[in-house]
């Protein structure tokens, strides 16, 4: 853009040019100007010539000067209100956030502050007077800054710092960080800002308190679950009384199967849970025994086929007791497995080998150890000594190799 002014003096320039060529054309012919100026004597002539020269070259020169001064005098009006504008979004920005931010010099006086920092300390209409402030005077109404203060850490180590406060006289949880700034002037303020917490604080309260309940819960679903088992396995246990009580031969036997069966599964480092299976299993196992003459249970001879056939009916019988019972599933299939044998020509479905569960092919070998070392009405109890050389003869036919081992190992330890 053009100076109005600039302009003026540009065609003044010109036109003062321009008035004196046509007065030298009309007064002398042939350009006067151009032959006879270098000649002419007379100091004043050619001072007049020089003035007019230099005055059209002067007026071309003042009129760019004053132009571009325009130009500068406009961008400088353009810069100084960009710079408003920032300084008032800026300062719409400052006064927006969400939670108090103040600027602290290194002596703890406030230089400048938001609006929510003075809505929050009651000064809403008088911001002002809390500048110059000392902050610990306006925030903790104290003569001096707090323990953990983060302006004295930040002074102190002129990195960031942080901490937690409760505010006694808000009741209200804060988030207080101070953060360095250097500047352009090489010296330090401290940007202060205070984060309401205390919904946050709330919360972790209640969590903290949730936590304890459900945990106190716990204990006592524990304890109610212990006193449950309890009188769980007490019920098992007696329910395995009654069932050897049948014969005055076969008392303590499931106890004593249980007994013998546990140490090997853990001799063979079983799970505690199939530890406990197994356990349940020995206790029940003869369970089907209940629907047996105690006349054949007490026979001291040999008994017939058909007793013979009465008598390998228990496991199927005991698997039909067990089976509407919840809870009692998983040692179904031990109750009705536990005379099979390890070749096949066991009882009552001829399984062999890894066809016969585990667990199964384990209460066989505590079942038949406690019944080869228990008195019964045909026979008298066998040593220890031959009932180690039967499992040895039969591992492999009637029993699980790797089970008669594990349970020699505890019989010779002992």
């Amino acid at each position: 853009m053009k100076s109005k002014l600039a302009i003026f003096v540009t065609l003044t320039g010109w036109l003062i040019f321009s008035v004196y060529i046509y007065h030298e054309m009309c007064e002398y012919t042939d350009f006067y100007i151009l032959k006879q100026f270098p000649l002419l004597g007379q100091q004043f002539d050619i001072f007049f010539h020089f003035v007019i020269f230099f005055a059209f070259i002067g007026a071309n020169v003042a009129g760019y000067l004053i132009n571009e001064r325009k130009k500068l005098l406009i961008k400088t009006q353009q810069s100084e209100k960009q710079l408003v504008h920032a300084a008032n979004e800026w300062r719409t920005t400052f006064d927006s956030m969400p939670y108090s931010v103040m600027l602290v010099d290194k002596e703890f006086n406030i230089m400048r502050l938001n609006k929510y920092t003075a809505n929050l300390f009651g000064f809403s209409h008088h911001e002002n007077l809390m500048l110059g402030k000392k902050c610990y005077e306006i925030i903790h109404q104290k003569n001096s800054c707090i323990d953990k203060c983060p302006v004295a850490e930040s002074i102190k180590t002129a990195t960031a710092a942080a901490t937690e406060y409760y505010e006694s006289s808000l009741n209200r949880y804060f988030k207080i960080t101070c953060n360095p700034v250097i500047r352009e002037d090489s010296n330090v303020v401290y940007v202060h800002s205070m984060i309401d917490i205390t919904d946050i604080k709330e919360k972790e309260s209640k969590l903290v308190r949730a936590k304890d309940a459900f945990f106190n819960m716990l204990k006592d679903l524990d304890s109610a679950y212990k006193e449950l088992k309890g009188i769980y396995n007490d019920l098992v246990v007696a329910f395995s009384e009654i069932i050897d009580a049948k014969s005055p031969w076969t008392k303590g036997h499931s106890t004593g199967v249980a007994g013998h069966a546990v140490a090997i599964a853990k001799q063979m480092g079983l799970k505690e849970t199939d530890v406990e299976t197994l356990k349940t299993a020995a206790l029940l196992h003869d369970i089907g025994k209940i629907g047996t003459y105690d006349v054949i249970l007490d026979k001291p001879g040999k008994l017939t086929d058909d007793e013979i056939v009465l008598i390998r009916k228990h496991p199927v019988k005991g698997e039909e007791i067990l089976k509407p019972i919840k809870g009692l599933e998983s040692i179904l299939p031990l109750v009705r497995s536990h005379h099979e044998k390890f070749d096949g020509s066991g009882y009552p479905d001829g399984l062999k080998g890894d066809e016969i569960p585990f667990l199964a092919r384990l209460l066989c070998v505590a079942d038949s150890f406690d019944s080869m070392t228990s008195d019964r009405p045909y026979r008298a109890p066998c040593t220890t000594e031959y009932v180690l050389q039967e499992l040895k003869q039969c591992a492999g036919t009637h029993f699980d190799p790797e089970i008669v081992e594990a349970f020699l190992q505890i019989l010779t330890n002992k």
